[in-house]
């Protein structure tokens, strides 16, 4: 597809032309549909990989907040995916492997692909079970056996179930596997308390902004087990809402993309404490924009 040709080269003026001339004949959701895939297609378990993802999936929630800012927004994601896609990136894998019949599918299995990191193995485990009315409850269980990474493995998968409803489900809910066998430890959960207090004292930096976006990828899941495995004590959304109408888009890498996020999250939680604490880390933090994309 010629809207690609430029993400693959990395070239954003490219981007930007593509984009322009893509939705002269195209819907925004249909240029979503488009930027989105390729981050689910491209992704790696690295920090603006994974976070390129998440952000897609935050940009699709703000859709009906954005008006006409939200083309700007998918540009702008389909920047940061083009830019995180690994250099030694394997060919996309759209089809479940071949099974044999005695193909292991409780969640011991995949623990164990988790605990020799073996991606390949897991591949099957998920090709085996994807499609169990049960499956999401032990997806989510290994992805919080341990909470390395801030809690990654559960918000990367969370963030695959919820965009596994919108496109092909197995390419799909592998990112959520791959992530999960790409490292292991014994991290307990960074949730103490009340996270977004803990945001707003610490302005948002990296750790506590995590800790409310963990919190929120638990509630998501609506699974009491995993709310008790993240350890915190959960209450309900305030019920508040918590509009979009100051976002204008920006370089997601400056901050792995978490003041767009706080604007998805702040809408779940209505917390508006959540997108300024978020703003005045993006203001005044080190910029992660220059850090390496591996």
């Amino acid at each position: 597809m010629d809207l690609y040709d430029p993400f693959l080269e990395r070239d954003e003026p490219a981007i930007r032309a593509a984009i322009r001339e893509f939705r002269r004949s195209h819907t925004s959701e249909e240029l979503f549909q488009n930027v989105a895939r390729f981050a689910v297609l491209a992704f790696a378990p690295s920090q603006h990989a994974k976070h390129a993802m998440i952000c897609c999936l935050s940009a699709w929630e703000l859709r009906e907040d954005l008006g006409n800012r939200w083309d700007d927004l998918l540009t702008e994601c389909a920047i940061y995916a083009a830019a995180s896609r690994q250099p030694w990136s394997e060919p996309p894998i759209t089809d479940p492997p071949a099974l044999d019949e005695n193909q292991g599918g409780d969640v011991d299995e995949l623990r164990a692909c988790v605990a020799t990191r073996d991606l390949l193995r897991a591949e099957r485990w998920l090709a085996k079970r994807y499609l169990d009315p049960d499956f999401a409850h032990d997806y989510f269980t290994v992805a919080t056996d341990d909470f390395e990474d801030l809690g990654h493995k559960l918000i990367v998968a969370v963030t695959a179930w919820k965009l596994a409803k919108i496109f092909p489900p197995y390419p799909t809910l592998r990112t959520g596997i791959w992530e999960m066998t790409a490292y292991r430890g014994t991290a307990p959960s960074p949730i103490r308390g009340d996270v977004v207090e803990q945001m707003v004292a610490n302005r948002g930096d990296i750790e506590s902004a995590h800790a409310v976006f963990l919190y929120d990828a638990a509630l998501q899941t609506g699974d009491e087990e995993i709310m008790k495995r993240v350890g915190a004590g959960f209450s309900p959304p305030s019920g508040l809402k918590a509009a979009a109408t100051h976002f204008q888009p920006y370089r997601l890498a400056r901050d792995y993309g978490a003041y767009l996020k706080s604007f998805a999250v702040a809408k779940r939680l209505g917390d508006n404490r959540i997108i300024d604490a978020a703003k005045y880390n993006l203001a005044h933090a080190e910029s992660f924009e220059d850090f390496s994309f591996a």
